[in-house]
């Protein structure tokens, strides 16, 4: 039976309720006043726009390049389509094409007037919660309207403008026309405008020749260019596939056997060639088209409009960068590998090669390459164990293999090597595992993750400046193996990561684009430096001391290049990637080499200091020129002295623990020590003494209440007693029962005594010896002490002798 008696509501839980409601109904009174004034306002505007307006048709739209600056303002190259945009006419193009776009844009597009009252009505709705354009209705003659004509802003302005202009074209237009309209002026992503150039630019063939499954593929990119690209995205194309195959399924335009088909085919095989220019620029162009693209404002296909995009390129650094990576490539043992430089105190990406030749290798390692760090992860570690209060004079045991509970295998330092024991400092300088595992484990793992992130590595993909191929889900996971770089990161992230310590603690969001301005000369994107001190001052330059180790006498020596640097080595498991990150305080620079299939790099010096160092030092040597020579500033001298200090220790009859509030069982109150505490902050407390001891006889135990079966009763020793409150008691000893006496034998009876012999004549007495002087025991020493022993040992003789040279 429910309980009559209702819980009264808290005074908190009924304001909330009491804001709610609140909430509600000034939704809906907002929705009641503003809905007729827009409904009004909206018609005077299309009345407006359909008399003045014009309708601009496909004859005036066409892809511009952008032009884009280096950070001198120099030109550097251009974001042009690929193909050019080319007409096809609709008769001419299969109609599964027209029936994959129509599932996939508007169902309803043979129907309606230009707009669409229902999702004109949704999106206003959802728009007035929203307080702003946060959901469009457009159909594609909207869609047409907004790419041909208008502004990509969103603002009701502009949106009552694109409807007017959507009548204002189904009057003056066929259906068929507006079609044909749409799909040759539509972006499809990767600088392709137009059905013809999409076909062209994925499958590399024309439009007239695509199937159903490409059709289906090409229609599912609309809503999202660059975002449903099958080159760049192929699972998020595949959603959209099935999507539009759905789709047509329900609209008829294909039978559940073709539908079935369709879906257990798979994505189609996608083209892989090559979008940006050639030259020593063109990887950075690349990371350009695709930072922007990621933005909504880009998105479709502004990017190609006559902009004008101001960077951060270093052409000088640029052109450093590829030379040295195309050259190490081609002369060594991997397929490809990144360079990245980044100014640490403005997240400036100065320099970025992905790869050692775009037009052989246009897939772009610097951005969207993520592999294993290795143990450049380990500064992370360092980072969260500094933080904890530790020094980096702690010391650990340093043993070739160590067993970690979760661990699959045992943690091995490189080569088996072991080091007895070693600091942090030195285990840095010689990259040992055993012991940064167990600095890992001292800190926990969970403070080595954060400790990354606010360093600069992205927790999950929302923080990603780039979009990659990272798996969905948390960028780094708490694994046994996590300080040893088990989990995966780009090559311009650990650039960016590293920055926080060159820049003393403060992280800077990393960029390439700082402004973008459009062929009218107004500003459309302009980015903010976001700079916050992530990592305490002092922390940060305890992690560059420790990292300078790497450079100057350690696994990095290779990466020297004459003046103050740090940075550390890494190298995966069956040396599938080698890393140096290192930096200066002006510059911070990842050096990445691999294969692109994974495989292991075949080579006998394949590690971060014997491939990735040398290549990092050469670069640098280049990269720092006409650069003034800073050194970096070591912690505060209270900060050193504190964290260089050996731990305290109790004296003698103290231990480290929290201070009791009260006295013990027995009466005992310890001394505390407050100046003397452990990384705990527990200070030296005083250890209770052991309880007094009974004397011989006696024992701690209860009193007996009465006496024992002999009558006796033990002595109770008053002022001594155990922690359980017993005295001395005496121990009696245990009375032994009496024996039976036993009977007398009888005696036996006496033999007959012997007749006795004759007595013999007694010897002489012998001569009495003269009384000894003593001489004999107090001669010169020699003699070998065998007097007085019946068996000597025979060895004894010749301890702490010569040998006899006969011998």
């Amino acid at each position: 039976m429910a309980d009559s008696k209702t819980k009264k509501p808290s005074r908190r839980e009924a304001r909330k309720r009491r804001r709610a409601n609140r909430r509600w109904w000034q939704r809906w009174w907002l929705i009641l006043l503003v809905f007729p004034a827009i409904a009004l306002g909206a018609v005077g505007l299309l009345a407006f726009y359909i008399i003045f307006d014009s309708v601009p048709l496909p004859d005036d739209i066409d892809a511009r390049s952008s032009i884009v600056f280096d950070i001198d303002g120099n030109e550097v190259g251009g974001l042009a389509a690929e193909v050019a945009r080319e007409d096809v006419e609709l008769a001419d193009l299969p109609p599964h094409i027209e029936q994959a776009v129509l599932s996939a844009e508007d169902r309803g597009f043979y129907e309606h007037r230009g707009i669409s009252a229902r999702g004109v009505a949704r999106a206003l709705f959802t728009n007035v919660r929203a307080g702003g354009v946060a959901q469009g209705g457009s159909t594609i003659t909207q869609q047409y309207i907004k790419n041909a004509a208008l502004s990509p802003e969103q603002t009701y302005t502009r949106k009552v403008q694109e409807a007017a202009l959507a009548i204002k074209l189904e009057r003056e237009y066929s259906k068929e026309e507006i079609l044909s309209f749409y799909l040759n002026t539509i972006y499809w992503g990767r600088g392709a405008y137009g059905i013809e150039a999409a076909a062209q630019t994925t499958f590399d063939r024309p439009a007239a020749e695509l199937d159903v499954n490409q059709a289906a593929t090409l229609a599912g990119i609309i809503a999202a260019p660059e975002g449903f690209n099958p080159q760049e995205n192929p699972s998020g194309a595949d959603n959209r596939r099935l999507f539009v195959l759905s789709g047509m399924l329900s609209e008829g335009y294909i039978t559940q056997a073709e539908h079935d088909g369709l879906v257990a085919a798979g994505l189609p095989e996608v083209s892989q060639r090559q979008t940006v220019a050639q030259g020593p620029n063109a990887y950075y162009l690349d990371a350009v088209r695709r930072e922007l693209a990621a933005l909504p404002a880009f998105a479709d296909g502004e990017l190609f409009r006559g902009l004008r995009i101001h960077t951060q390129l270093d052409q000088r650094m640029q052109a450093a960068a590829q030379s040295h990576l195309s050259e190490a490539v081609l002369d060594g043992p991997t397929d490809t590998g990144a360079i990245v430089t980044v100014d640490p105190r403005t997240g400036g990406i100065l320099a970025l090669a992905g790869g050692p030749d775009v037009e052989t290798q246009p897939f772009n390692t610097a951005v969207r390459s993520m592999r294993q760090p290795g143990s450049t992860f380990k500064a992370f570690t360092l980072q969260a164990f500094t933080e904890a209060g530790y020094s980096p004079q702690s010391r650990f045991p340093a043993p070739a293999e160590l067993e970690i509970e979760d661990a699959q295998t045992p943690i091995r330092n490189f080569g088996g090597s072991t080091f007895g024991e070693q600091t942090v400092t030195q285990a840095t300088a010689s990259s040992t595992n055993t012991v940064y595992v167990q600095m890992q484990e001292e800190v926990g793992r969970e403070a080595v993750i954060e400790a990354a992130r606010r360093a600069g590595l992205p927790r999950d993909q929302s923080e990603e400046v780039f979009p990659t191929e990272r798996v969905e889900g948390p960028a780094m996971r708490p694994l046994a193996g996590l300080t040893l770089g088990q989990d995966v990161a780009s090559p311009l992230e650990m650039a960016s990561a590293y920055g926080t310590y060159a820049a003393e603690g403060v992280h800077a969001t990393p960029h390439l684009v700082t402004e973008v301005i459009d062929p009218d000369g107004r500003v459309v994107f302009e980015t903010e430096i976001d700079l916050e001190q992530e990592v305490d001052l002092n922390v940060s330059r305890v992690v560059t001391s420790v990292l300078r180790g790497v450079i100057t006498g350690g696994s990095g020596t290779a990466a020297d290049i004459g003046r103050p640097a740090a940075g550390k080595t890494g190298t995966t498991n069956d040396a599938r990637d080698v890393w140096f990150v290192g930096y200066v305080p002006q510059l911070s620079t990842t050096v990445w080499l691999g294969n692109l299939d994974n495989s292991s790099i075949d080579a006998d010096n394949a590690t971060g200091g014997g491939l990735a160092a040398p290549l990092w030092g050469r670069y640098m040597q280049e990269a720092v020129e006409g650069l003034e020579v800073e050194d970096f500033v070591g912690p505060s001298l209270g900060d050193l002295e504190e964290l260089n200090a050996e731990p305290d220790v109790c004296p003698e009859g103290y231990e480290f623990a929290d201070p009791p509030t009260e006295a013990d069982e027995t009466g005992f109150f310890p001394d505390i020590l407050v100046d003397l505490t452990d990384e705990e902050g527990r200070p030296c407390v005083e250890i209770a003494p052991e309880p007094d001891e009974c004397p011989d006889g006696y024992e701690f135990a209860d009193p007996p209440s009465e006496p024992d079966e002999a009558g006796r009763t033990p002595e109770v020793l008053p002022g001594l007693s155990d922690p359980e409150g017993r005295p001395c008691v005496e121990v009696l000893e245990e009375i032994e029962p009496e024996e039976e006496p036993e009977e007398p034998e009888e005696p036996e009876e006496p033999e007959e005594p012997e007749e006795p012999e004759e007595p013999e004549e007694p010897d002489d007495p012998p001569a009495e010896e003269p009384p000894s002087d003593g001489d004999d025991d107090g001669g010169d020493g020699d003699d070998d002490g065998d007097a007085g022993n019946p068996d000597p040992d025979p060895a004894s003789s010749d301890a702490g002798r010569d040998p006899d040279p006969e011998a």
